[in-house]
């Protein structure tokens, strides 16, 4: 990479010359967040003849950009006033200018090892409950400082769910109706505890699906699930939903989602299923949980809330929201996938997540 060669001019008698070497660049998966490149400045004091190195962050990204020189110190003072510095887990920083409006859109940043990131807050070395979040736009009137949030999910805790279905006596049953992050629970359970502790509990989901298969083939097994269960037992039967995360995804469309469309298809289903289905039913929804798209960037973090937002104002009165959404924004989370060859994709989720989701929802379906 060639070197390139900024000048920077002050209205003082001093000129300093800096000049960007080894800048580094992304991964191709991280292309897509407002990611700044750091490198070392070499900095010439005409003063006093000497030359030091600093650090200097710049970005490719036209919205995340260092403030470009002024004609004016006056200029440089405004300017100065209205950008956010994003004080990264590595020391490094992310200086995004705010636009004629004073708003700035806060970024993703990647997840480190062992580390999940939530968000941002002006505090720093906070770990849990982010006051601000990824896809955010906040307005800003002077120059702010935020710093990443980001979990230890290393001590995260692995707690014991095994006999948490079973002791649901008001049901005869529980599904859990769902994509892969449904069936990476189902998996995490049975591997951690065996056929026994789902009994009681099924799990009618596929993977990278959504909506349209429900409609095609899903329902269709849900509806013959709720059947079985209620063949046998005058109790009703908890169907709990959590699909949306595949419908929110670009992989799906190939030219950006349609959110707000996909959030009134969603309802219209859902609606029109409360209706249909027997009154011996509970059903629940589940939110659409955490993603991180600095590490795949197929889903975008604000278009989510979106969706959980509009699903939970707008659901027919029978169903009864689960917000593991803001559970896990507030107290963590790990998307360290074992099943997935132990990769963070920001997407699926650790067992010892996945456990503490399950006893979430198995706390929340209690009469």
């Amino acid at each position: 990479m060639r070197n390139r060669i900024i000048q920077v001019r002050h209205y003082s008698r001093k000129m300093m010359i800096m000049m960007l070497t080894g800048a580094i660049c992304c991964s191709s998966c991280f292309c897509e967040t407002a990611f700044a490149k750091t490198s070392k400045v070499r900095v010439y004091d005409v003063e006093k003849g000497t030359t030091s190195f600093t650090s200097f962050t710049y970005s490719d990204n036209k919205n995340d950009e260092s403030l470009a020189p002024s004609e004016g110190a006056e200029a440089i003072s405004s300017a100065s006033q209205k950008v956010v510095i994003f004080h990264q887990a590595d020391g490094s920083t992310i200086i995004r200018k705010a636009d004629s409006n004073g708003k700035v859109t806060l970024p993703a940043i990647r997840n480190q090892t062992g580390y999940t990131f939530l968000g941002w807050s002006t505090k720093p070395d906070q770990t849990q409950n982010p006051q601000y979040q990824a896809g955010q736009v906040i307005q800003v009137r002077k120059k702010t400082h935020l710093y990443a949030v980001m979990y230890n999910w290393q001590q995260e805790p692995d707690i014991q769910v095994n006999n948490l279905a079973a002791q649901l006596s008001e049901y005869s049953g529980i599904i859990f109706v769902g994509d892969s992050r449904t069936y990476f629970m189902q998996k995490t359970l049975l591997r951690e505890y065996g056929k026994d502790a789902v009994a009681k509990v099924s799990f009618v989901c596929k993977t990278g699906e959504g909506l349209s298969w429900f409609e095609t083939a899903g329902e269709r097994v849900m509806r013959s699930e709720i059947a079985r269960l209620q063949s046998d037992s005058d109790k009703p039967v908890a169907v709990i939903f959590n699909l949306g995360v595949n419908d929110l995804s670009s992989h799906n469309s190939g030219n950006g989602v349609d959110y707000k469309g996909e959030a009134n298809a969603y309802l219209a289903r859902m609606n029109t299923l409360a209706e249909e289905l027997e009154s011996d039913c509970r059903l629940f929804y589940m939110s659409v949980n955490p993603v991180n798209t600095a590490m795949k960037p197929t889903r975008k973090e604000a278009q989510l809330r979106y969706f959980n937002d509009r699903l939970q104002s707008r659901l027919n009165k029978r169903f009864q929201w689960i917000d593991t959404y803001k559970y896990l924004m507030k107290n963590g989370y790990s998307t360290y996938n074992e099943f997935k060859g132990n990769i963070d994709d920001g997407v699926h989720y650790s067992t010892c997540t996945y456990k503490r989701i399950y006893k979430y929802c198995m706390n929340a379906i209690r009469s």
